[in-house]
């Protein structure tokens, strides 16, 4: 603010300090040209640096942001379980502490450019997609480890079943609300391609979806959806006897895809033979 206000005030500033010099005769009248035109020049530069300074502070903002919800992230989800055996009626618990956070820093930086907005939100759902479709690596978080808090890289979920990635789904549709209704245009955008993900993997048309000859249909209903991030959820997804499948198929919630681990690496295979 301090920054902002100086920088309005600059133009009146220069004006009047050039007016006064004149009026008491510190300048030449065969000096004056040259003289307005040093001011000019000096004028922009000061301009330039108040924008360098607003610039650098967002980039600060941003980045103390970040960090924290990094941190909140690896703290709520550090030993979470994605394999729920149930679907939920409301959002996970890291999703709506995420999203008050997020409106809480919206709220105390009403001035910040959209474009921060959308650096925040898009780093939310950029950690969210590594997490759910990186490789799991046995030693990642042997090899990742520097400490806590946001200095911790949180190692990818190493299993998720049906249900964890349907009420994944329903922490994605909490997002778009909260974004759509901050009024920024196109900022619940920045999860589209998390979207993608968790809706395409409880589609009961997943199977068909992801055949070579409907490649089109596929990419007509998913636009953002990669093989190769199927694949790797497929790897962890954690497939129900046939048993639980059947009695499951009668829930209110039968209508998502839920697969035995033979259907599964079936997709597998069918998936990485053809990963774009």
């Amino acid at each position: 603010a301090n920054i902002a206000a100086l920088q309005h005030s600059l133009p009146r500033l220069f004006g009047t300090l050039m007016r006064g010099m004149c009026h008491v005769g510190l300048i030449r009248n065969d000096q004056l040209d040259d003289t307005f035109a040093y001011a000019e020049t000096t004028l922009k530069g000061a301009d330039k640096a108040c924008d360098a300074q607003v610039g650098h502070m967002y980039n600060l903002v941003y980045e103390i942001c970040r960090g924290k919800i990094d941190s909140h992230i690896n703290f709520a989800l550090g030993n979470f379980q994605w394999v729920s055996k149930s679907a939920r009626d409301m959002p996970n618990a890291y999703c709506e502490g995420i999203i008050q956070y997020l409106r809480m820093t919206f709220s105390q930086l009403g001035p910040m450019d959209e474009g921060s907005r959308f650096g925040h939100c898009g780093h939310v759902a950029e950690r969210l997609v590594k997490l759910l479709t990186d490789p799991h690596i046995g030693e990642y978080h042997n090899h990742h480890h520097h400490g806590g808090g946001a200095d911790e890289t949180l190692p990818p979920i190493a299993r998720i079943d049906a249900y964890g990635l349907r009420n994944m789904c329903l922490d994605v549709q909490e997002f778009e609300r909260f974004a759509d209704e901050t009024g920024v245009p196109q900022l619940s955008e920045c999860f589209n391609e998390l979207k993608c993900l968790t809706s395409a993997m409880v589609d009961k048309d997943l199977p068909r979806l992801l055949m070579k000859e409907y490649a089109t249909d596929r990419r007509r209903k998913y636009p953002f959806l990669n093989m190769e991030k199927v694949g790797n959820i497929l790897e962890k997804y954690v497939g129900m006897g046939l048993g639980d499948k059947l009695i499951r198929s009668s829930t209110k919630h039968s209508e998502i895809l839920t697969m035995e681990k033979k259907e599964v690496n079936e997709l597998l295979r069918l998936v990485r033979s053809q990963d774009n």
